[in-house]
């Protein structure tokens, strides 16, 4: 559950707007393309941290902190810590010296500017939720120094993961600038809090076709609880050396401290009722202190452009897993809302997982203006495992050399034509709770991806972005014998397109990804004759518009528009959950009370109150949540 407990928070990712200014968070306006954005409280987009292309960024280890390598061992990021969450995938991602095939989630840090500001924001839904938030950027010397503060609340954030429950988070970030052509930001962030009446997990085997249910009908123990202590410091320097010269590194320790906790969980037996468990986790710690270090050097001659960068870039991982308390409450009513006494705890002894990776890589790109670029780079990966289930211990070692190749053409117009081969060495996720070796990390596993496409500006006020790729990754699931494993290959294709438009007002996010998933097994799963894998969707739309006319004043209005097609719901590809749409919408007012800007909006999600499931690659079935609002209100001081 740690992974999809503490992603109610995630929800909460904050957006890269001027310096503390949370009365005009606005993610339509504030995205460059469609493939996903967060800013404050608001998401758009097709993809996100947990979901590009049919896979999860997030679990394969491609996180960034302003651009550089982060490995995160918090299940969640720091909303107070993070302004702004950036998908780079396709032309997008062609910037980053090494791209990954999974897609990059880029985080961008509350970095304070050189005013003296404050904001407030404070919020009351979904349903019983409420948060606020305090945060202020102090300039300590001109220009030279200055820190930015923040402290927030949470109450009862997730109703598909508790009943009840609240969090505080804490960052402090500095931004120091030495030289005018330096920069160095040091950062700290602190989330603390707790759950109880934790609500069940729901599992499909593949052979059951599932029933639509909502989280509402599910039982919840009183008894049942959970907590979690997340802290995430670091610092990102950045300097221009003599206009050649360009350094970029950061160093990052992640560390995630639990508590015991109650995790229950039923797996489908029929279309009526669920093997019911109980599983108690053991308190739990993982840390990991990562980086990345840049150094390139800039050759210029005319309208030819010649880099060389040199990158090195590491983890350092300790994780402990398993030794849970399980006891089985036999098959009962999915919707039953029977209480039971609180079993006796018989716990195991706790694996430990410890893994370092060290990356050396080289690029070369050659780049000429309108005529287009090309790079080519390499990274020789150091990869060592260990892990120690007790009596066993298992050693992984890897070094393989990995290829990047990327290029551009610009033949004018505002069109540019680009292409990418990139292979990788990522992670996948952990167990699920439900398989006998509960979450176990598997070892990271080499992947690779072409994908090619255009981007065309005809003016500012109109980009389109259209791709196609190509993403062949190793399949890991339950197995037969409920051992998380890997069982075969996938084979992600797909098309992807971002319309963006702003003009007097209006601006207008159209999205869309057509993705054909498929897998090769060699390892038997359960009722699994389908070649098509559980999980992703097949296509996906989705639409923002955001209104705020000049002759409106301080009125703005939105609205948001998504659809799912029909997904296998099992393994045998004989039976599908319908076509999914919601709507959303949502009105803002702006004003200015003594000299200081205040904003007031409601929003409206699921307003059709739309029913139907989601289903997770590892077999986790989550309901749609129905209609709910929102009310945000914010001040600038």
């Amino acid at each position: 559950m740690r992974c999809r407990t503490l992603a109610a928070i995630a929800g909460l990712a904050v957006g890269h707007i001027a310096f503390a200014q949370r009365a005009d968070e606005n993610a339509v306006t504030a995205a460059q393309d469609a493939f996903g954005t967060s800013v404050g409280l608001q998401n758009v987009g097709l993809y996100s941290p947990n979901d590009a292309r049919g896979f999860s960024p997030q679990q394969a280890g491609n996180l960034r902190i302003e651009g550089l390598y982060f490995d995160q061992q918090t299940w969640v990021t720091d909303d107070c810590m993070v302004r702004e969450t950036t998908m780079r995938v396709g032309i997008a991602a062609q910037s980053y010296s090494f791209p990954a095939p999974t897609g990059i989630a880029d985080l961008s840090l509350r970095t304070p500017g050189d005013k003296a500001l404050s904001s407030a924001v404070v919020t009351r839904g979904p349903f019983n939720t409420a948060t606020a938030d305090v945060e202020t950027q102090i300039p300590l010397a001109d220009r030279t120094l200055g820190v930015d503060l923040c402290a927030g609340y949470r109450k009862n954030f997730e109703v598909d993961l508790f009943h009840e429950s609240h969090a505080a988070v804490f960052a402090t970030t500095f931004r120091w600038r030495p030289t005018e052509n330096t920069e160095i930001i040091p950062f700290w962030s602190y989330a603390v809090g707790g759950a109880r009446r934790i609500v069940p997990e729901v599992y499909t085997d593949g052979t059951v076709p599932i029933p639509l249910f909502r989280t509402r009908d599910l039982g919840a123990q009183s008894w049942t609880t959970w907590g979690w202590h997340q802290t995430t410091f670091g610092a990102v320097a950045k300097s221009s050396l003599g206009g050649q010269w360009e350094l970029a590194a950061g160093l990052f320790h992640s560390l995630e401290r639990d508590p015991l906790g109650f995790q229950p969980y039923m797996t489908l037996a029929t279309t009526q009722t669920a093997d019911s468990v109980m599983d108690v986790a053991p308190p739990f710690v993982a840390e990991s202190t990562s980086g990345e270090l840049r150094l390139a050097r800039v050759f210029k001659n005319g309208v030819q452009q010649q880099t060389i960068q040199f990158s090195v870039r590491g983890r350092a991982v300790k994780r402990d897993f398993g030794g849970d308390s399980i006891t089985d409450l036999g098959t009962v009513p999915l919707t039953s809302q029977a209480t039971f006494a609180q079993p006796a705890l018989k716990f195991t002894s706790q694996s430990r997982d410890n893994t370092r990776q060290l990356d050396l890589g080289l690029t070369f790109e050659e780049r000429w203006q309108g005529v287009g670029s090309f790079a080519v780079g390499v990274l020789n990966d150091h990869y060592r495992r260990n892990v120690v289930v007790s009596p066993t211990t298992v050693d992984t070692n890897s070094t393989p050399w990995l290829l990047n190749l990327r290029s551009e053409v610009d033949p004018g117009g505002g069109l540019i034509f680009y292409s990418s081969f990139v292979q990788g060495l990522e992670d996948s996720a952990l167990a699920p709770v439900s398989a006998a070796n509960r979450n176990e990390p598997p070892p990271a596993t080499r992947t690779r991806q072409v994908d090619a496409g255009f981007r065309w500006v005809p003016s500012e006020r109109l980009q389109l972005i259209f791709g196609a790729f190509d993403i062949h990754k190793p399949y890991f699931n339950v197995g037969a014998d409920n051992v998380y494993a890997l069982l075969g290959r996938l084979q992600h294709r797909g098309l992807e397109g971002s319309l963006s438009f702003n003009d007097a007002g209006l601006t207008v996010l159209l999205g869309g990804v057509l993705l054909k998933p498929r897998v090769e097994r060699v390892i038997p799963e359960p009722g699994a004759t389908g070649n098509t894998p559980l999980g992703p969707v097949p296509l996906t739309w989705t639409a923002n518009v955001d209104y705020a006319p000049p002759h409106w004043g301080p009125w703005a209005a939105s609205l948001q528009w998504n659809r799912l097609s029909s997904r296998v719901a099992t393994t045998a590809n004989d039976d599908y959950l319908p076509p999914l749409a919601t709507l959303g919408a949502g009105v803002r007012y702006h004003w200015t009370q003594l000299a200081h800007p205040w904003s007031v909006r409601v929003d409206g999600f699921n307003l059709t109150d739309a029913r139907g499931l989601h289903v997770s690659s590892l077999d986790l079935v989550l309901p749609e949540q129905g209609r709910r609002f929102m009310l945000t209100l914010a001040i600038d001081l």
